[in-house]
């Protein structure tokens, strides 16, 4: 079965086949990290295969940055992961060349995550955040490892951060959550409210911010649809999730307003490689879990860029060979090694965070475009 969208050419492929955008410009960028020594993976096989001289010799090292990582969800009728499927299952197609199977698969397991937790807190009350606060510390505990980081952002009027690329520790979280909420929604500045600045440049934003984050980067959404404000369209933030290798995933209510702007948010989350959830307060948990679950058992599909593939910006199309309801590539990354944990991938060194987690910073929006 062929099923995904196109991004580039929307009118081909139809509605429904998976593809992710490829931009060959953001993979040299990151090869210029890949030169440090400690962030090389790959050993010449015949130095290995030789013995050095004397103890503690240097190796030789080479660095393959066109052997690329695509994550990809695939799920069955019942909306859960398909397991066990094997490389010959899968097809790869770039752009209109034949199609190929990757050179490996594997789930994608306990690769750190860096999620970003964006909660908007604008209009009517959301019935979700009083459940999330209440949660976050158990979800933290239960579905995360030590090397996942998180980062928390709230809207009203402005954007507000209280943690940036932080352990999953409940202690601090938990309170930083608590200051992030309880700022974005101690104010009620409404000239600051009909600026044009909205939800989408703060999405935007928030990606950018996360295109210095190693890991597998996730942006949660807790919205109610009330804020559909923004210089930046929608079909731009597909793009940017998938330069920037962010995977979208909203939660929201049954009876919230997202449906008045639900399908460019459905596009952006389908396009990215997520999912956008409806829950209850009371299914909350079961909700927060599965969006772990569903990131712990993507597929990683591992393949070389062919050589001759000119230009920067290509698509990538992914197949199953069996029938499914859902395929969901994310944005391409390079596999590399980090050195302190010696886990990946990894594309770009972190930026220090702010000294005092839970001290709420109101993050500047991006500007205004004068035309």
């Amino acid at each position: 079965m062929r099923a995904g969208r196109a991004i580039t050419h929307p009118t081909t492929p139809g509605p429904g086949i998976p593809a992710a955008k490829l931009f060959l410009g953001a993979l040299a960028t990151v090869a210029l990290f890949a030169c440090s020594p400690l962030s090389a993976q790959v050993q010449s096989s015949q130095t290995a295969a030789q013995p050095s001289l004397h103890e503690g010799a240097p190796y030789t090292l080479h660095l393959y940055t066109r052997l690329v990582e695509l994550p990809t969800l695939i799920l069955g009728p019942d909306n859960h992961p398909i397991r066990a499927l094997g490389p010959k299952a899968i097809n790869i197609e770039l752009d209109q060349r034949p199609s190929f199977h990757p050179s490996s698969i594997r789930l994608e397991g306990d690769d750190p995550i860096s999620l970003s937790i964006l909660i908007d807190t604008q209009g009517k009350e959301f019935p979700l955040h009083a459940a999330f606060q209440t949660e976050f510390p158990t979800w933290l505990t239960s579905s995360f490892g030590p090397h996942d980081r998180i980062s928390l952002y709230a809207m009203h009027c402005s954007l507000f951060l209280t943690a940036f690329n932080r352990p999953p520790n409940p202690t601090l979280l938990g309170p930083a959550l608590n200051s992030v909420i309880g700022s974005a929604t101690s104010k009620k500045d409404l000239a600051a409210c009909n600026d044009p600045i909205g939800l989408r440049n703060y999405i935007d934003l928030i990606m950018k911010q996360s295109s210095e984050l190693p890991g597998r980067r996730v942006l949660l959404v807790l919205a109610n649809g009330e804020d559909d404000k923004g210089t930046v369209r929608w079909q731009d933030l597909v793009s940017d999730a998938t330069l920037y290798s962010v995977t979208v995933f909203g939660i929201n209510v049954p009876a919230s307003p997202l449906f008045g702007w639900g399908g460019s948010f459905e596009e952006l989350s389908q396009r990215s490689g997520g999912l956008n959830l409806v829950t209850t307060p009371g299914t909350l948990p079961t909700t927060l879990s599965q969006l772990i679950d569903l990131l712990r058992q993507r597929y990683i599909l591992q393949f070389p860029m062919p050589a001759d593939l000119t230009g920067s910006d290509h698509q990538v199309f992914v197949t199953v060979n069996k029938s499914t309801t859902v395929i969901r590539p994310s944005g391409i990354t390079v596999p590399m090694i980090d050195p302190s944990t010696r886990t990946g991938p990894v594309n770009i060194p972190v930026g220090e965070p702010s000294a005092n987690p839970t001290q709420p910073q109101t993050t500047p929006p991006p500007p205004v475009p004068n035309d």
